[in-house]
């Protein structure tokens, strides 16, 4: 979050009205912001469910697709605003930035796209997603372009992730040494 001192212009003098209205104190802020993150993941979940539905149902659920898409953006534009730099998270476990540890990362990878692959593919043979014909063929190419399609976009996602988790990290460690 932006420091009050930070602020400069109307934005300063907007902070310092709103402040003067609406007093709070840290754990009135900190009770709010969790009142705030039930309401998102509510939202979040009446989403996710809503789509789930219309596609049993056969129908098209664009406003909560759109709605998802614009909470995820969001989200990324309040993480970025405020500078937030996790690593990601694959199949429960932290990924090591660091770049010898690039191997084990594509074998996360790797294993997080083979489960999502397997996932899909044993949705489609259940329920019958695709209605590709031949059945056989169907599945190895529902395996294979889900396998495909989920590892670049873990690779490309967390790498570019953990490449600005390590530029930042560089940029603490030289305004670190600056100081010293």
């Amino acid at each position: 979050m932006m420091k009050y001192t930070e602020l400069t212009g109307w934005k300063k003098h907007s902070a310092q009205k709103m402040t003067e209205t609406y007093p709070t104190d840290e754990r009135t802020q900190r009770i709010n912001e969790k009142g705030l993150a039930a309401c998102g993941a509510v939202a979040f979940l009446y989403i996710a469910g809503r789509i789930i539905y219309c596609g049993f149902k056969g129908d098209l659920a664009v406003p909560e697709l759109v709605l998802l898409f614009v909470m995820v953006i969001v989200l990324a534009a309040v993480n970025r605003q405020n500078q937030l730099h996790e690593l990601p998270l694959v199949l429960g476990k932290r990924l090591d930035p660091s770049p010898r540890a690039k191997g084990k990362r594509i074998g996360l990878y790797a294993l997080n796209s083979l489960i999502y692959a397997a996932s899909w593919t044993a949705a489609d043979a259940l329920i019958g997603i695709t209605g590709w014909e031949p059945f056989a063929l169907g599945l190895i190419a529902d395996f294979t372009i889900g396998f495909a399609t989920w590892f670049f976009v873990d690779f490309f996602f967390y790498e570019r992730k953990i490449k600005r988790y390590n530029s930042y990290m560089a940029q603490l460690e030289a305004e670190e040494n600056d100081l010293s």
